[in-house]
């Protein structure tokens, strides 16, 4: 019996996974947990279609459930939290661009695929007004898929071209809506899901990065581990082991998943995207995923860091007992590039073309510029060397950031018009550039 021909590099979990599924000691919540990039979700979709098997689970099996799990469509799936890698249908796009044919269009699909598991209508019940916002992506994407596939069968690549730049776009808009946790909605919803009879043979819950779910999320899915259905198994990932409360560690069987070489991850690379560019310089698919993005978290990092930087180097001045010594050398190093804060800012947006609003493959740029800001104040907050007006101060910035956050979220308020709000605190006027 060959299954889990996909988990690379990985000996240790794939060696538990392959005797759990052949002795069928599949526990009822099984917990991954791995540097990013190393596998995990890999290995839980290649769970689910093994414990789905109308056979004997071999990899290329063209059994009903297999053929709907492998494109990621089978009723019996559910997959949320927060996602990993973003740039994944940007890769695999690229891919099938470069050497169209079944292979390249099947990694396509099934990472346009991953992402609308996240609007699956079963986790949005009651929500329906939130989800409404992600509806014409999630159709236009469908409909985009349909069409790659009759141009893949009939090798029109330059139409095949401009659909998959086309669904990239639509993607990319649908990125900035995942939720950037776990929200309680989802997994009361999950559990209703849960409770009723499977289409086929199991039902397979996988939520990734559980250790994102805030104290009401945990709680209500501490409650369903505690008593699982019988024809329900669960996969949590995470990739801090540390963040996974004890109660939900209790309760499943951990598998560990190794981080994997620079030789390794170049391997994978070049196997499963056929890229033709120089890997010497990526020692990781971490790293290789972010620097396809338009706008990747090395340079929001930057960018937020002088952000940060000028806006303490202002109030620092106004204020000396504002004090901390990473806070002074991010002022010190907008200081040095001579920036201040709003100037930052329309850097940024012209970057990211308007954070968006004139090119949607930036539409998540402004929630990345907003993490690495977050980021940098997280820094600051831990310094022991930041005076206590520093910190309520930096607690004043995180307040905004929050609120921004869920009025970019839930009221479809532009980024610019955020970032004029944030801009209030700075006393001074930003002018959109949309």
């Amino acid at each position: 019996m060959i299954m889990f021909e996909n988990l690379l590099f990985q000996e240790h979990a794939l060696e538990q996974l392959v005797s759990l599924a052949k002795e069928k000691k599949v526990p009822p919540a099984l917990l991954f947990v791995g540097p990013a990039g190393s596998g995990k979700l890999t290995a839980a979709l290649e769970c689910a279609r093994v414990l789905s098997c109308e056979k004997e689970a071999e990899w290329n099996c063209e059994c009903t459930q297999c053929r709907c799990h492998r494109n990621l469509m089978h009723p019996d799936l559910l997959l949320f939290g927060p996602r990993e890698f973003a740039q994944e249908t940007i890769v695999t796009g690229e891919y099938l661009i470069g050497k169209p044919g079944l292979t390249s269009y099947y990694a396509f699909v099934r990472s346009i695929r991953k992402l609308l598991k996240r609007f699956d209508s079963v986790l949005w019940q009651g929500e329906e007004a939130r989800l409404s916002k992600a509806i014409p992506s999630i159709e236009t994407c469908e409909e985009l898929i349909q069409e790659i596939s009759e141009l893949v069968l009939k090798k029109k690549n330059h139409a095949l071209t401009v659909a998959v730049e086309n669904a990239i776009n639509a993607a990319a808009g649908l990125e900035s809506l995942v939720p950037d946790g776990i929200p309680v909605f989802m997994i009361r919803n999950m559990i209703s899901w849960a409770v009723l009879a499977p289409s086929a043979k199991t039902k397979m819950i996988i939520i990734q990065n559980a250790d994102a779910a805030n104290e009401s999320a945990r709680n209500a899915m501490l409650k369903i581990l505690e008593e699982p259905p019988e024809t329900v198994r669960f996969i949590l990932t995470s990739s801090r082991r540390a963040a996974v409360i004890a109660t939900i560690l209790s309760r499943s069987r951990l598998i560990s998943f190794d981080s994997r070489t620079g030789d390794q991850a170049r391997e994978i690379i070049s196997r499963l995207f056929h890229v033709d560019e120089d890997l010497q310089n990526i020692n990781s698919i971490s790293v290789f995923f972010q620097n396809k993005s338009p706008y990747p978290p090395k340079v929001a990092t930057r960018d937020a860091a002088l952000f940060i930087g000028a806006l303490l180097g202002k109030t620092m001045k106004e204020n000396p007992g504002l004090s901390g010594k990473y806070a002074i050398e991010l002022a010190s190093m907008a200081q040095c590039e001579n920036v201040s804060a709003l100037s930052i800012l329309r850097q940024v947006s012209d970057k990211t073309n308007a954070f968006g609003a004139k090119n949607s493959r930036f539409a998540n740029s402004f929630l990345v510029f907003m993490r690495a800001v977050s980021q940098h104040l997280a820094y600051i907050a831990a310094d022991p060397s930041s005076s206590p007006s520093l910190i309520m101060y930096v607690d004043r910035l995180f307040s905004k950031l929050r609120e921004m956050n869920m009025q970019y979220r839930t009221l479809n308020r532009s980024p610019e018009l955020m970032l004029e709000a944030f801009a209030d605190i700075l006393g001074e006027q930003y002018e959109s550039r949309i």
